[in-house]
């Protein structure tokens, strides 16, 4: 079994390619460019193996929450790779994805900076189940929601040591979803929680 992981939804790109339950390789580079470097990271997995790039039997992709243009390169690559192979993809939660690179915790808060005091975040618990789904959210009303939960691990991109980084583990998320079956690459859409401002501006216009 053969599959492919995407990650384009945050300033981080990364790819892997995992192979009978062991990551095979590992690409992560920061970028403000993904659409110029994604297709070159995925090229280089196959590089100096004996997988072709058509064997892939599974892609596994987040489809946000995250930057918009981000979310949207990776929905689409997978989306095309998916077609071209006829194979499934395992759409999987930017946020979840970083909850399940950790453990040890009773409750996990990833959260990615969507700017204006707002982020885009969610709870889960120990056993990752979702207490809080994905949400386009004040920091202020995020924390008042952690208040009463222990034991947490906050993950995102901060210089405060009690914040984890939001690296990802992707033998961890493998594992939690390799027995899905997935969806077809028609089906896929991304999750971008909130409107673009083009489209807010848009919206104010009209009213």
């Amino acid at each position: 079994m053969i599959t492919l992981f995407i990650d384009t939804s945050t300033e981080y790109l990364t790819v892997a390619l995992i192979k009978d339950d062991k990551v095979l390789k590992e690409n992560t580079i920061s970028s403000s460019e993904h659409s110029k470097y994604a297709m070159t990271e995925i090229e280089k997995l196959f590089d100096g193996t004996d997988i072709g790039r058509k064997s892939v039997n599974k892609i596994m992709v987040t489809n946000g929450p995250g930057s918009f243009t981000g979310v949207r390169i990776g929905v689409t690559i997978a989306k095309t790779y998916a077609w071209a192979c006829n194979i499934n993809i395992i759409p999987i939660s930017t946020l979840k994805a970083y909850a399940l690179s950790y453990s040890g915790y009773n409750y996990y808060v990833p959260y990615i900076d969507a700017r204006r005091g707002y982020v885009y975040a969610s709870i889960y618990d120990k056993d990752y189940n979702e207490v809080l789904k994905d949400s386009y959210i004040s920091l202020e009303d995020l924390l008042k929601k952690c208040e009463k939960l222990s034991n947490i691990a906050f993950i995102g991109k901060s210089d405060k040591k009690e914040i984890l980084p939001n690296k990802l583990n992707i033998l961890n998320i493998y594992n939690y979803y390799k027995n899905e079956n997935g969806i077809s690459p028609h089906a896929l859409i991304p999750n971008y929680l909130k409107k673009t401002e083009a489209e807010e501006k848009f919206g104010d216009i009209n009213d």
